[in-house]
């Protein structure tokens, strides 16, 4: 006997309709079936009647009735995580199906250079999340000199680096603006207290130097400090800048985006009085891979609104 009841408690359980476990979630939202039944559209007695039927099935009441509003019971609010957790999979489910149906991709991989302001990016980023919330997006931060490298072997989709100064044929670009660099230094710095610095002054003291951007220095004078230390990480670069350890150059945008103004302080060169030095931002993809729906709009989307 035990076996049997056993069998036809799992066989109840493998009855259960979505449309009992939503308007189970509703009531325990709403804290009214009256109020649960206008936001699904339904009457309240069909309502009823489902949680109802999910108490006999699960064998326990989910609901105390006695007072003027349904409250949860100890049973009841056991069992709503699990019925939320069903529900909200059934929906992943789904909009998974549709994805599949419409020919969309799983996933879309970028690789940006992490020297790029992250916060130019959110608008199209957003945009993305509104017209593909099934798409996975994974978003990798490695330098520009390893961007190129992960589009042609397929291990992204898009990239957006610092300006190469040519590419292969089958990588396609755009560019999408430039951004602004500055010198700074921590506010504790002796350079900090020159109204201008030149290069002879600048050479004198520690300099900071993110390696890929070795190549983007506008003069070789940026590279005749006597003592440099470099690194390959931004945010190794900025814990150190911000401990006052050394002075260096790095996108103005990221100073605001770190909310680091008050901390350091930007130099002004005597031979570049009020001059920017800016680096192009190009966006890349590869000829030989075709983008899917997703990949596509983001493409395009990043190039219609320039840096």
């Amino acid at each position: 006997m035990g076996t049997i009841k056993i069998f036809n408690r799992t066989w109840l359980f493998m009855r259960l309709s979505l449309e009992q476990l939503t308007a189970f979630c509703a009531v325990a939202s709403e804290k009214s079936f009256s109020a649960a039944a206008r936001k699904l559209g339904k009457s309240q007695s069909a309502l009823s009647i489902a949680v109802a039927n999910l108490e006999i099935d699960f064998g326990v009441s989910l609901f105390d009735r006695s007072g003027r509003y349904p409250i949860l019971t100890g049973h009841g609010q056991s069992l709503l995580r699990d019925a939320e957790a069903i529900l909200h999979q059934c929906s992943s489910m789904e909009n998974r199906a549709n994805s599949l149906a419409a020919e969309l991709e799983s996933q879309v991989t970028i690789a940006i250079d992490e020297t790029i302001p992250f916060q130019i990016l959110n608008h199209n980023l957003a945009g993305f999340a509104d017209y593909f919330p099934p798409v996975d997006l994974n978003i990798l931060h490695p330098s520009s000199q390893y961007i190129q490298q992960l589009i042609e072997q397929g291990d992204a989709s898009l990239g957006i680096m610092c300006a190469g100064a040519h590419y292969p044929k089958n990588i396609h670009f755009k560019r999408l603006g430039n951004i602004a660099f500055a010198n700074v230094v921590h506010r504790d710095h002796p350079l900090a207290n020159l109204p201008q610095v030149n290069f002879e002054q600048l050479n004198q003291h520690r300099q900071l130097v993110y390696l890929p951007l070795l190549d983007k220095l506008p003069t070789s004078e940026y590279l005749s400090a006597t003592n440099q230390w470099r690194m390959a990480s931004y945010l190794t670069l900025m814990n150190t800048l911000c401990a006052g350890m050394g002075w260096t150059t790095v996108p103005k945008q990221l100073v605001l985006d770190l909310q680091l103004q008050d901390q350091l302080c930007e130099l002004q060169l005597t031979s570049y009085p009020h001059t920017e030095w800016e680096v192009g931002v190009d966006l890349i993809w590869s000829s030989s891979e075709r983008l899917g729906k997703a990949g596509s709009w983001l493409r395009d989307a990043f190039g219609l609104t320039p840096i």
